[in-house]
């Protein structure tokens, strides 16, 4: 399976930006309105995760146009990844892109202030009303890193339900992220990542993906999680991440049931050249009720998977 082809030119200075081109299946995954999860879309293996220009004067720079969210421990871009697949949080706490303006200011190396509007969480055009906005906090210390990032906005409750004109019902939602790097040593790093969100006008479901019937149909969701990283260095070559964490759906909002999600992962990086990395990884995920279904449709509350992948950088 090809995953990704990525190209991106950047320009660095005072006037910046960048534009990124992606192709592959995780194009699709990672995509925004109205070109992902839209059933009167057309869907194509192909994104542009990334299209913005800046300029930087002193300790302040402002951009405008798609970028990367500030949310989460793990990123789109593959190489910046110890793990092979993807985290919970990644694909259900938090957003991917956002199109929009942001001021970032840098007033020292130790601390980084954030500040945005956009249109939502990974929405090209927002639902309408107010728009969504963006806070970032960053202390960018040698052996300790910290970040925190909120998102407060109005977001329709789901992509897969907009209509051709797309209108359809919209909440608040509300997400805080916190992510924490501490390098014990030059070889081994440890990683936490937690958030909390919630949203507005939404349907619920139950532990079977059923509806919860409410007073007007819509009620209040709410989603939280943790992952933690351990990534060892054992030779310029090889390495080693172990991932953990759980995530809690409360009102199956985010992945379809009612449910606590937990998954353990161990995967083996070995770079025999600067572009050139190989990767193998185990994976083991859990529920607290029986979501998956295997090759005859019956269901269980666990799953487990080995992967391998090839990554060139160039």
């Amino acid at each position: 399976m090809l995953n990704a082809v990525d190209v991106q030119l950047q320009k660095n200075g005072a006037l910046f930006g960048k534009l990124e081109l992606l192709a592959g299946t995780t194009a699709n995954v990672i995509a925004s309105y109205p070109y992902a999860n839209n059933p009167n879309a057309l869907q194509t293996a192909f994104d542009v995760p990334q299209a913005y220009i800046g300029y930087t004067s002193g300790a302040l720079s402002v951009q405008a146009g798609k970028y990367v969210t500030l949310a989460g421990a793990e990123v789109i871009d593959e190489r910046s990844d110890s793990n092979l697949s993807r985290s919970i949080l990644f694909g259900y706490a938090i957003p991917f892109t956002h199109t929009g303006a942001r001021l970032t200011y840098t007033p020292n190396a130790l601390y980084t202030l954030i500040a945005g509007v956009n249109n939502g969480w990974d929405n090209l055009k927002g639902p309408g009303g107010p728009k969504t906005a963006e806070v970032g906090l960053a202390y960018n210390g040698s052996v300790i890193q910290i970040a925190a990032q909120g998102y407060f906005g109005m977001e329709r409750f789901s992509n897969s339900m907009w209509s051709a004109t797309g209108d359809s019902p919209a909440g608040h939602r509300a997400l805080v992220d916190l992510v924490g790097t501490y390098k014990v040593t030059p070889k081994f790093t440890l990683i936490g990542n937690f958030d909390s969100a919630r949203q507005t006008a939404v349907p619920l479901v139950d532990s079977t993906g059923a509806l919860v019937p409410i007073p007007g149909g819509l009620g209040i969701a709410t989603w939280n999680g943790f992952a933690g990283y351990a990534t060892y260095q054992f030779t310029d070559k090889l390495s080693a991440t172990v991932r953990g964490e759980s995530f809690n759906d409360h009102g199956g909002y985010r992945t379809g049931y009612d449910q606590q999600w937990r998954e353990g992962t161990l995967t083996l990086a070995y770079a025999p050249s600067a572009p050139l990395v190989f990767k193998l990884e185990g994976r083991t995920d859990s529920s607290n009720h029986q979501v998956w279904a295997d090759s005859i449709g019956a269901l269980h509350g666990t799953m487990q998977s080995i992967a391998a992948q090839v990554l060139v950088k160039f």
